[in-house]
C-alpha cells in the first residue's frame, strides 16, 4: 500500500472512529459529527470519497444505535436535515486551504451554526410532537429554546455542546491525523 493509500485509509479510520462515538455514553451533542465532516472535506483528496466516508460512517453508527441501544438511529424526516447539515458542512470543508488551529476552531464553530439551524428547522418542520406553531414566530421560538444554559452548567445547552464536540473532536482528529501521517513520513526516510 503506498502512502497516499495508506493516509486515506488512515483517514477512512478516524471518521469512522468519530462515527462511533456516538455509540458511547455522552453529553448531549457533544459528539464527532462536526468534526468529522470538517475532516473528511479537507483532509480526504477524493470529493467522491470525502463525502462518501463520513455519511457511510453515520449510516452505519444510526444503524448500531437502532439495532443494539435504546436510542433510536432513525428518528423522521426531521433527520434528513441533519444528515444534510452534515453534507453542506462538507462541501464547505473543501474549501478550507490553511490546515491550521486558527481555520480549523473557526470551522468548528461554524459548523456548529450550520447545523444548529438546519437541525432544529427539521426538528420543527417534521417533529411528531408540534412543540412549537408552524409559523416563522414558532420557528424562532424553537430556537430560543434549543440554547439556553441549564443552571449555569458547562455542559447544559445543546448548542454549545456542539460547538464544544466540534472543537474537541476536531483537535483529536486532526491531530491524530498529523501524527500517523507524520510516522508515515519518517518511515520513508527511514527505509
Amino acid at each position: 500500500m503506498n502512502r497516499q493509500n495508506t493516509s486515506m485509509f488512515a483517514a477512512a479510520l478516524l471518521i469512522l472512529f468519530a462515527a462511533l462515538t456516538r455509540l458511547f455514553p455522552h453529553y448531549p451533542n457533544f459528539t464527532a459529527i462536526g468534526a468529522m465532516a470538517i475532516f473528511a472535506g479537507t483532509t480526504v483528496a477524493d470529493k467522491k470519497m470525502a463525502f462518501l466516508f463520513p455519511l457511510a460512517a453515520m449510516f452505519f453508527a444510526d444503524v448500531c444505535l437502532e439495532l443494539f441501544t435504546s436510542v433510536k438511529g432513525f428518528y423522521g424526516y426531521g433527520q434528513l436535515f441533519v444528515y444534510g447539515a452534515f453534507m453542506l458542512i462538507t462541501w464547505l470543508s473543501t474549501y478550507i486551504r490553511k490546515k491550521n488551529v486558527a481555520s480549523i476552531g473557526f470551522a468548528a464553530i461554524w459548523s456548529g451554526i450550520i447545523f444548529f439551524i438546519l437541525s432544529n428547522f427539521g426538528e420543527w418542520l417534521f417533529s411528531p410532537v408540534n412543540l412549537y406553531p408552524h409559523t416563522f414566530a414558532g420557528l424562532i421560538e424553537g430556537y430560543v429554546a434549543a440554547i439556553p444554559f441549564y443552571k449555569g452548567e458547562l455542559f447544559g445547552s445543546f448548542f454549545l455542546n456542539t460547538i464544544f464536540g466540534n472543537l474537541f473532536f476536531s483537535a483529536l482528529l486532526f491531530g491524530s491525523y498529523y501524527l500517523i501521517t507524520r510516522g508515515l513520513k519518517q518511515d520513508k526516510v527511514y527505509a
